[in-house]
């Protein structure tokens, strides 16, 4: 049984000091990074929760699903900047009114920024945009599993699971 675990990525690291925040740039790995650091919101450890989440479904289904794909392909080839498809992507696998609500509190500041987010939450219905709420891919069938990534990957920062949080998560107990 493993006791203790730490994670790391330095292709950008800074520490933080408690109640402080990186705003400005745009920190991370694309495949993994979160939608306000796509926006160069405000990044702090909810950031990150949200990375672990789409890193443990890349541990759990060997999908990387932010990643360049064969449908990112098209999309890209249709002239959608790379950004915007991942973006899209989050919208539409972890997004609910709530979570765009305090998405968009969070990157207030940007009206740009808001305008995006609101017209790839509009679109995520359309039929040109083929993604599903991650709660309904079929391949994903153990509840327990599920529900922490919900947790971990809610759009609105504030809503997030804490680290501390998701380690006493049920699915880590399995």
């Amino acid at each position: 049984m493993v006791e203790q675990v730490q994670i790391i990525d330095l292709e950008n690291a800074a520490y933080l000091p408690k109640g402080r925040c990186i705003k400005g740039m745009l920190a991370g790995n694309d495949n993994w990074r979160s939608p306000e650091a796509h926006f160069k919101g405000e990044l702090n450890k909810p950031t990150d929760v949200l990375s672990f989440g789409v890193v443990c479904i890349y541990a759990m289904l060997g999908r990387v699903i932010f990643g360049p794909d064969e449908d990112f392909r098209k999309h890209q080839t249709q002239g959608a900047l790379p950004a915007f498809i991942r973006l899209q992507r989050q919208v539409s696998y972890f997004g609910d009114s709530d979570g765009i609500k305090g998405l968009l509190k969070h990157i207030a500041d940007d009206e740009i920024s808001c305008q995006v987010l609101r017209m790839l939450w509009d679109e995520r219905s359309e039929e040109h945009i083929p993604y599903k709420l991650f709660s309904e891919w079929p391949e994903v069938v153990d509840p327990t599993f599920k529900d922490l990534i919900q947790r971990l990957t809610n759009l609105d920062p504030t809503k997030r699971a804490t680290a501390c949080q998701a380690l006493e998560h049920p699915w880590f107990y399995d």
